[in-house]
This record gives structure tokens, sequence and C-alpha cells, in this order.
């Protein structure tokens, strides 16, 4: 009975066992297949989420496209549009006959080119098609300077990601802002190049637009790593190191001249471009310095001149004596600095780096010091001999305002300028110097809220370096902004500092006196016929090194600034390296009252996304 009773209770033990063993492994199986299930969903779910995500990339690119990336397209479609000679106070520079076309061109460029993010460019996640659309252009604003158009767009993305896919639609407007940019948006702008008589030589180097009516000459391999354009069929290709056969220079009609002369062009050399047309005249800065509207293209009479700068300034019959003025009006500042004559020295100090600006005018045994004071909005003159010191409210600086007229950055001579020089060196700068951030042995000119614009009649002659407090192209680097604190302007945001030089009948000179490895800092205009940027005695003065200008170059004729061997090495003067500002570009910053192109322009695309959805 023992035994029976014991069997009885292991048969039970086995069965429960066993029942207990169906169960887990049920349960296994279970768990294992909504396990894969799950996974399958959890899959299903991240692919469609990444197709989601890219598909808004996409949508981000679109935008992107139609304000930054595709301006260059645009604005060439639509120039063909424009009619040249309209008045924009009164009518449409795109007439609105040519609306439907503008539509029509816009949507075609953009899907034509701006229409793929690669996967390359989504972490390999996938990729994105865009498709745009355009309908309804039609006129905003206009007036003597700027006209806005809009135009409503209608943006498609399509985000794959493995086997997902998603679509995103974005519905807004795009405005069209048109005006007349400043020619400082130019690295480099010459009427005639004079390539048949001169060359760009092996080690230039263009890192910003360039454009010459006619004439370029290359020898080498110089650089150029934005665009390149002439009005001209074609351009002279020099024998660099006697290696092509043939004359010397040849016009070609291509880009090169293997094996001599291969310049190297990384966005291209665009022939029979439009033709830029450089201004002759700037009344305008001469009326902005007299606190009157630039935009009068009219001389101011000398009546006019005299009620600018206030009574009892002018002698009888409105003769204006030598000297230099403020116009103000009861002590407030009401334009610029406005000098009758000739300058012997122009003195312009920014190196004290606490928020004051000094400008020192010499003219024959009389000088004028001249500080800003950004931080009290107070400018202090000091008239020596004599020590007259008078202090106005307000500071000549900055932009003028259009329309009226106002305060402003603007000097204004009637003469030459003998000199325009900065605070020195404290000393020597080496041959391999970077070009950013400036060598510290240079003291800076212009002071971090300076915005200057000096014009003179007759020549300027340049004597030493022209550079900023704070370098725009080293903000970046948070070793320099740790050693320059006021350089300090935030993340993602910029300086205003900026500086012109112009001179209406002659030329822009660098003299005998100035530094080997000379710095030059804001955008040069040389504009009347044959002048230009010169190098006194280029071909006789000893090998200076390189001529670093940072900013812009404008002229009529390109002058010649050195000489080199056979070899290429530099043999007299310069060898020039043009380093683009890039806030020129479009005209975002330009120096005050600068000289703008003739005709009108596409200068900024604004899309305002009015709605959104997935569908």
């Amino acid at each position: 009975m023992r035994i029976r009773t014991g069997t009885r209770q292991r048969g039970f033990a086995l069965v429960t066992s066993l029942i207990a063993l169906v169960l887990v492994s049920a349960i296994i199986a279970l768990l294992a297949f909504m396990s894969v299930s799950d996974l399958r969903q959890a899959r299903a779910t991240v692919v469609q989420m990444q197709a989601r995500a890219i598909a808004e990339a996409g949508e981000t690119y679109g935008r992107y496209a139609m304000s930054v990336a595709a301006q260059p397209t645009i604005r060439s479609e639509l120039r063909g549009l424009m009619t040249v000679n309209a008045n924009p106070e009164t009518q449409w520079v795109i007439n609105s006959t040519r609306w439907t076309d503008a539509s029509n061109r816009i949507q075609a460029a953009l899907n034509a080119s701006f229409q793929t993010v690669a996967a390359a460019n989504l972490n390999g996640i996938g990729s994105a098609q865009v498709a745009y659309e355009f309908k309804n252009f039609r006129g905003g604003t206009r007036s003597r300077s700027s006209q806005t158009y809009l135009v409503d767009y209608r943006v498609v993305s399509t985000g794959t990601a493995a086997d997902g896919v998603r679509r995103v639609e974005d519905l807004g407007v795009l405005e069209i802002q048109l005006g007349k940019p400043s020619l400082s948006q130019y690295l480099f702008l010459v009427d005639n190049a004079q390539g048949n008589n001169g060359f760009f030589p092996t080690g230039t180097v263009f890192n910003g637009p360039v454009h010459a009516n006619g004439n370029w000459g290359f020898w080498g391999k110089p650089v150029f790593m934005d665009t390149v354009t002439t009005a001209a069929d074609g351009a002279y290709f020099w024998n660099a190191g006697g290696t092509c056969s043939g004359g010397n220079p040849t016009y070609v009609r291509g880009d090169s001249r293997p094996p001599c002369t291969v310049p190297d062009f990384r966005k291209g050399f665009t022939r029979s471009a439009p033709s830029v047309d450089l201004p002759t005249s700037a009344m305008s800065q001469q009326r902005a310095a007299l606190g009157l509207d630039p935009e009068v293209t009219s001389s101011p009479s000398a009546a006019q001149i005299c009620t600018a700068l206030g009574p009892g300034v002018c002698n009888a019959g409105n003769v204006l004596p030598n000297g230099v003025y403020l116009p103000n009006s009861g002590g407030v500042i009401t334009g610029g600095i406005y000098i009758q004559g000739g300058v012997t020295e122009l003195l312009l100090d920014g190196s004290s780096r606490d928020g004051r600006q000094v400008y020192q005018v010499r003219q024959g045994t009389r000088t004028w010091t001249i500080e800003l004071n950004y931080l009290t909005n107070q400018t202090r003159v000091t008239t020596t001999p004599g020590g007259l010191t008078t202090v106005y409210t307000g500071l000549p600086n900055g932009t003028t305002p259009v329309g009226s007229g106002g305060p402003t950055g603007q000097i204004y001579v009637t003469g030459q300028i003998d000199s325009l020089i900065g605070p020195g060196r404290t000393g020597a700068v080496g041959s391999n110097a970077p070009d950013h951030p400036v060598p510290s042995q240079i003291r800076p000119a212009l002071a971090l809220e300076t915005e200057l614009n000096i014009t003179a009649v007759n020549a300027i002659r340049l004597r030493s370096d022209l550079v900023y407090e704070c370098d725009p192209a080293a903000l970046g680097s948070s070793a320099y902004l740790a050693a320059n604190p006021r350089c300090n302007v935030g993340a993602g945001n910029s300086v205003d500092t900026v500086l012109g030089v112009m001179s209406l009948n002659d030329n822009v000179e660098i003299t005998t006196s100035t530094p080997d490895e000379l710095f030059l800092w804001g955008s040069y205009l040389a504009g009347r016929s044959n002048r230009g940027l010169t190098v006194e005695n280029y071909n006789t003065r000893a090998a200076q090194g390189k001529l670093r200008l940072f900013g812009g170059l404008i002229q009529s004729v390109d002058q010649f600034r050195g000489t080199i061997n056979n070899n290429g090495s530099l043999r007299t003067g310069y060898i020039e390296t043009y380093d683009y500002d890039l806030r020129f570009a479009n005209g975002a910053v330009a120096p005050p009252n600068f000289p703008t192109v003739r005709t009108f322009d596409v200068q900024t695309l604004i899309p305002v996304a009015l709605g959104f959805r997935e569908y």
C-alpha cells in the first residue's frame, strides 16, 4: 500500500510539471511572437518617424533655397524681365505684363536645381524630394530706391527612409525685395582690367565675386574661389614661363591656355555677362556730409552749403573758408564732417578700444581733433592752434537716413588728401603673418562702432595699414574673443564696423611710405575714367610682399601694383590677395553713402510661411 501510494503522488507531480512546462513554453512562444511583432512595429514606427523628419528637413531646405541658395539663380531670371528706364516711384520695374512669366521662371529654376536633398546630407538615413509651385506674382511697394514684389509659393517635400515615405506641405508668400545694391558687394570690379598690358599671376587669390567689363589678363594659375564674370567674350592669357607657343599675350575665347596659363576658376568663368556701369559722380556723398538727402543727385549750391553749415560760417557772397565743419543744429549733429579745401593729413584712430573714435585732420598749420564717444553719444572737436574745444550732442557716424538726411559717417573733402593714415604699428610684421586675425602689432584705425565713408574730390594717398578694432572674420574664435572682449557681440551676430575710401576724380594711391605686408580693410573706389588703385613707383620700389585687401576694390582701369620675375617671384611692389568681407554680400553691409549700381536688382528674398501640414 505504501508503495502504491508513493507512485501515484509521483505521477501527479510529473503531470503537474509537464503542464507547467507546456504553459511556460506557450508563454515563451507567445512572448517571442509578441516581441518580434513589437520589434517589427517599433521598426516601422522608427522608419516612419525618420521619413517624417526627412520630409521636414526637405521643407526647411526648400525655404533655405528660396531665400539663400537660389538667390543668384532667381536674380538672373528676373533681370531679364526688368525695365531699365522705369520710374521706380510710379512704375513697376518688373512690368505687370511679365508677372506670370516671373512666377514661371522662378518655379522652373527651383525645380531644376534645388529639388533634391541627398542621403549624404541626411546622415545616410534617407533622401528628400522637393517640389515648388509659384503663382499670383504681384507688386507690393515701390519708392525711388526700392520695390517689393510678392508671389505665393507651395513647397511639397517627400521624405523617404527605407520603406517609409512621408510628405509635408508648406504654403506661404515669397517677398522679393529689389533695390540698387552697393558697389561694395563686389570683391573686385573694374571697367578695364588692362589684361593686354598686365595680368593677375600665380599667387594672386580672390575669394569673392569679381567682374571686369573687359580685358581680363591671367598668367600661370591665379585662384578665383567665387564667381568670375566679364562682359567680353574672352580674356588675355599670358605665356607663363615660356611654356606656350604663340603670342604673348593671346586673346582666348575660353577659360584657359594650357599648359602655361590655366587659372583656377572654382565657380567657372562666365563670359558675355551684363556690363556693370561705374559711377563718375558722387554728389550724394557731398549732400550726406552736409546733412542733406543723399539721394538727390544735383550739386548743392553755395547758398545751400552755407545754410546747411549754419549761420556765420560763410563769408560774404556765400564763400566758405577752408576748414573742417560739422553740420549741427543748436549743438546737435545733423550731418557728417565737411572739409573745405585739401587735407595735409587725415588720421583715423580707433586704438583706444574703449568706445571712442578719433579723427585728426591737419590742414596746413591748423589741426582739428574730432573725438566720437559712443558711450556718451557726444562729439568733441578741438582746434589748434588756439585750443578751442566744442562739444556736440550726437555722432557723425552710420548711414544717412534717405529722404531727409541726418547724422552720418561721411567725411567729404573738396580737395585732395595728401596722407590718409591709421595709428601705425607697434612692431614689424613677418611675411608669413595670417590674414585673420590681423597681427596684433597693427593698431586699429576704426573702433568697433565706427561706420565711415571717406570721399575726396581729388586723389587720396595711403601711407599705412587701415584695419578694424574687431575682425569680422575672426568672431567665431573663442581665443580671439577672449583676447578682444569688446568684439564678443553674441553668437550668430556680426559687427557693423565698415570703411569706404573713394576718390571722385583721381586715383587712390599707395605711397612709397607704406610698410611691407600692407593690410587694407574696407571698400576702395576710383571710378573716374582711367583711374584706380595705384602703387607709387610700382616698378622701381623694393619687393614689399603681399597687399592684403579685405573688402573690395572698384576701379575704372586696373593699375599696376608690382612686377614679377620670369619664374613668378615678386620683383618690385606688392602681390595682391583679395579677401572678401562676407558681410558685403548683396549689399547687406556697406560703407555709408557708398555708390550703388545704376539699375535695380534683387537684393533680398524672404519666404514667409503661412501654413504647414502632412498629407
